[in-house]
């Protein structure tokens, strides 16, 4: 006996969401049935979601529906293909609604060109703003993701609003305290750092820009660097500035 099984993972949802895409018109089951041609079938319906081959037998399954052929040609149709059609014609209605509405499907949830576009920014955003913490530097600028990981490692979040390549006592703390050697230990084990810049020259997102004016406002930021300190939860625990005297003279203005 020759067998082949010819199985396709892809499932009934697939077949309701997707095949329904291939005839804008409604197919009756009726117009499938004995007689008809292998290729018809697939012209009409699509690429089975498995297909089983026994000789010169085979059976196409769509879903919980059958169709039986032999040599090629349909000798039986299960009455499942039926209701299997009707349910594809009215997800093809719904699909044409959306369309017409000029929404577009992304990543199964139906919206606007602008919001997708809007989401893909800021995903890419995200990354390149990132970026820096990902190469060690240990300073994030996305203050949402910056939120949620102080929230998970229980850490307290130290936010620094900046000018740095303007602001010259900006560049002192940053050489004098930040890059230092002791703070960049006892902040490794103690806070989620965000960068909150205000640069003159160096450019920056439009998105960027918006969270570090708002956040500016919000914690009543006056001049810089300003550095506010908040809770693991996102509570206000204290603010602080440029102190002299390093590392340890800075931590404990803030602890």
């Amino acid at each position: 006996m020759n067998l082949k099984i010819n199985l396709n993972p892809r499932c009934i949802l697939y077949t309701l969401h997707v095949l329904v895409l291939l005839s804008p018109a409604f197919i009756s089951a009726a117009t499938i049935d004995a007689g008809s041609s292998y290729n018809e079938v697939l012209r009409k319906l699509g690429a089975p979601d498995g297909e089983i081959a026994v000789g010169n037998k085979q059976i196409l399954t769509y879903g919980d529906a059958k169709i039986t052929l032999r040599d090629k040609t349909v000798i039986k149709v299960s009455p499942e293909l039926e209701d299997l059609l009707a349910k594809r014609t009215e997800k093809q209605k719904e699909i044409k609604a959306k369309r017409d509405a000029n929404l577009v499907n992304f990543r199964g949830e139906w919206m606007t060109p602008g919001k997708r576009k809007k989401i893909l920014r800021a995903e890419g955003e995200k990354r390149a703003h990132n970026k820096a913490a990902q190469s060690g530097s240990g300073w994030l600028t996305d203050f949402r993701a910056a939120s949620d990981l102080a929230k998970a490692q229980n850490k307290k979040l130290l936010l620094n609003f900046t000018g740095s390549d303007w602001c010259g006592w900006c560049i002192k703390l940053e050489n004098e305290v930040f890059s230092q050697p002791e703070f960049k230990k006892f902040a490794q084990e103690n806070y989620i750092l965000v960068k909150l810049d205000f640069p003159r020259k160096k450019r920056i997102s439009a998105s960027l820009k918006k969270q570090n004016q708002i956040l500016a406002k919000k914690y009543k930021v006056k001049g810089y660097p300003s550095i506010v300190v908040l809770t693991p939860s996102g509570k206000f625990y204290k603010r602080g500035g440029y102190v002299k005297g390093g590392p340890n003279a800075f931590l404990r203005s803030i602890l």
